[in-house]
């Protein structure tokens, strides 16, 4: 009896071991799974974030140069309108706007599949979250700007000017138009309009310049992840 007891026994515990051994081996492969196929979304994340890095920067110019321009039209408003042979090219700058273009789907998969526990790195994690809430209030402040110059400036513009587009010979920054004036327009409205401009551009390079950095350090860290 003792025999049969003790077989049994042994049984008992060679099948529960091999069900908890099956059940371990099941586990094992589904986070190595999960581990590989969250590899393929960060490195897929790791390259869109060069693009993002690209936008942001020629953004962080045209910004740039809207501000510096705005800054030259306050300045010929103050200075009592002397002649100034780049007075289109700095007006025109006042309507200068940016749409910053990226792609969101990896950090979409990587966030509504909860993997983001899978990252090794706590700190990488939260500098992704952080990064794509800065991207969401920069789209927000284009959204604005874009508001401003296309249902307020340029209208007002078009009271005194008789072109606005591209002209090879008349660059303002790349592709953006050029205002061809006819006559000038009313000095006060037009200080207010550049005034503006003025701040929300440099604050608007400023932020993005903060993506483009945020970038750079972002990738680095998904690359050492990856070899994690």
């Amino acid at each position: 009896m003792k025999s049969i007891l003790a077989r049994g026994g042994i049984e008992f515990i060679a099948v529960f071991l091999g069900i908890a051994l099956s059940l371990w081996v099941d586990e094992f492969q589904k986070s190595k799974e999960a581990k590989k196929l969250n590899n393929q979304i960060l490195k897929r994340l790791h390259d869109n974030l060069e693009a993002d890095s690209t936008d942001a920067i020629w953004n962080y110019k045209a910004h740039l140069i809207s501000s510096r321009g705005s800054k030259k039209v306050v300045e010929w408003c103050d200075n009592g309108q002397k002649d100034n042979d780049s007075l289109d090219i700095f007006i025109s700058s006042i309507a200068i706007t940016t749409f910053f273009v990226n792609n969101e789907e990896e950090y979409i998969a990587l966030k509504s599949s909860g993997r983001m526990e899978l990252i090794n790195n706590e700190d990488l994690v939260k500098k992704i979250h952080d990064y794509y809430t800065l991207v969401d209030f920069v789209k927000t402040i284009d959204e604005r700007i874009a508001d401003a110059s296309y249902n307020r400036f340029i209208p007002f513009m078009m009271n005194y000017a008789d072109f606005h587009g591209y002209r090879a010979s008349r660059i303002v920054y790349d592709i953006y138009g050029v205002f061809e004036l006819v006559t000038i327009p009313t000095i006060t409205k037009l200080k207010m309009f550049a005034s503006n401009k003025k701040d929300v551009s440099e604050r608007t390079s400023k932020r993005y310049l903060q993506l483009a950095e945020q970038v750079t350090i972002i990738r680095r860290m998904i690359r050492e992840e990856l070899k994690s």
